[in-house]
């Protein structure tokens, strides 16, 4: 009797840990991306369609990003080269040739140093709210910014 109530509570025990394990886990969401990376104007999109945060992205995004010259849209999980942004509901600016920043230092640490140098301007052109219920999943990226 006792052997079976042993092994009762050891599988409680195991099951309520591997329990704990997953939502610790589950709870840990630091962005895994790569670093050290040579990115240039042409693979910057690439790039980004690689990235996790992109994987998050609702199918109906909308988001320019310019990098001095060169202009990019995000259309749902599409990334792509833009010649003018026009109906997005963000549009991110960025000085010249941080995409070799972003390569070197993964998007989650160059978005954070150019917010920390003042670099970074963004243009919001859709209500708190529309944003908010669009692109909620993308809150799990907001180490990037403090």
């Amino acid at each position: 009797m006792s052997a079976k109530l042993f092994s009762i509570v050891v599988m409680i025990f195991l099951a309520v840990a591997f329990g704990l394990f997953l939502i610790i886990d589950s709870l840990n969401d630091k962005v895994s991306e790569a670093t050290g990376l040579v990115v240039s104007i042409d693979s910057f999109p690439t790039y980004l369609e690689t990235h996790p945060a992109i994987s998050s992205m609702p199918k109906s995004a909308t988001i320019g990003i310019k990098i001095g010259d060169s202009s990019y849209e995000i259309e749902g999980r599409d990334v792509k080269s833009a010649s003018a942004l026009t109906d997005k509901d963000v549009i991110v600016y960025l000085p010249a040739g941080y995409e070799t920043i972003i390569g070197e230092l993964g998007l989650c640490n160059a978005v954070k140093k150019a917010y920390n140098d003042k670099d970074i301007k963004v243009d919001v052109f859709a209500s708190r709210t529309k944003l908010l219920l669009k692109y909620g999943k993308l809150l799990k990226y907001n180490d990037c910014v403090n």
